[in-house]
This record gives structure tokens, C-alpha cells and sequence, in this order.
């Protein structure tokens, strides 16, 4: 199986961002929920104060079921929008989460394989940036002691 078709078996690849990410999503939601409440409450005053009596005018329980409703839509959304930005998120900390480790292992010396990024995945041309580099920094170590004995 290629890289490009093997899935994420992780949830969370790299928390500190991705975690930042779910919490900045979800003060997004709590801003358009207030959003949404205010523009409820202020359509409902308007109406109360417009010359056409019950044009607009709201009944106070008519108006907590249409907060109630509001809140319990946005509700119902929040985990589909929570789960696309993980998995949008994938596509851009996963790969370089992947160049990270490759960048580690050259760090120790270890001899490091050409590098892939699944398919859809963001940073596609610094994989081959990056496999260029090692592919001669791997060349010049295998040569190295080779240059020194003789």
C-alpha cells in the first residue's frame, strides 16, 4: 500500500496545534451563537416598537423557544464542524509531523528514505525539497569514509 492511500490511524497528530485549532473553532461557535441571539433579541425590539402592532412582535415564550432553537441547531453542528477542521488540520500538520521525524533521523545520522505525503495533503513540494536534500546528504555520508581511507 502507497503512503498516498494508507489513512491516519490518529486522531490528534500534533495536539498543541490542532488542539489550538478545536479551541479557536469553538469560540467561533459561542461568538455566532451570541451572534445569533442578539440578532433574535433585537428583531423581536424592533418589532415591539414598529407602528404595526404584531408585526414583529414576538411572545415572550415564543421567543425562549426560538433562543432554545438557535442554541440547539448550532449545537447539532458543532461536532461536524469540530471534525472538519481535525481533518482538515491532517492534511497540513501531518505532513509535517512526517518531515519532522525525517529531519530528527538525519539529525542522528541515520540514512533517511525518500519521503511521501498522502494524496490531498498540503507541502507536497517540500517533500521533494526535502528528498533532494537528504538524498545527497545520504550520498556524501556513504562517501565519507570512503574519502578518508584513501
Amino acid at each position: 500500500m502507497t503512503i498516498a492511500n494508507y489513512k491516519r490511524r490518529r486522531i490528534l497528530i500534533d495536539l498543541p496545534i490542532q488542539g489550538a485549532l478545536l479551541i479557536r473553532v469553538g469560540l467561533y461557535w459561542i461568538v455566532s451563537i451570541f451572534a445569533q441571539v442578539l440578532i433574535i433579541h433585537m428583531v423581536c425590539i424592533l418589532g415591539s416598537l414598529s407602528a404595526a402592532p404584531n408585526a414583529f412582535s414576538v411572545p415572550n415564550l415564543q421567543l425562549r423557544w426560538l433562543l432554545e432553537l438557535v442554541v440547539f441547531a448550532s449545537a447539532l453542528v458543532l461536532p461536524i464542524i469540530l471534525f472538519d477542521a481535525v481533518r482538515l488540520s491532517h492534511r497540513w500538520v501531518g505532513p509535517i509531523f512526517r518531515l519532522r521525524s525525517a529531519l530528527q533521523a538525519l539529525s542522528r545520522g541515520e540514512e533517511v528514505a525518500p519521503i511521501a505525503f498522502r494524496a490531498g495533503d498540503f507541502w507536497q513540494e517540500v517533500a521533494g525539497d526535502f528528498n533532494v536534500v537528504a538524498a545527497e546528504l545520504n550520498r556524501r555520508r556513504r562517501s565519507a569514509p570512503e574519502d578518508a581511507t584513501a
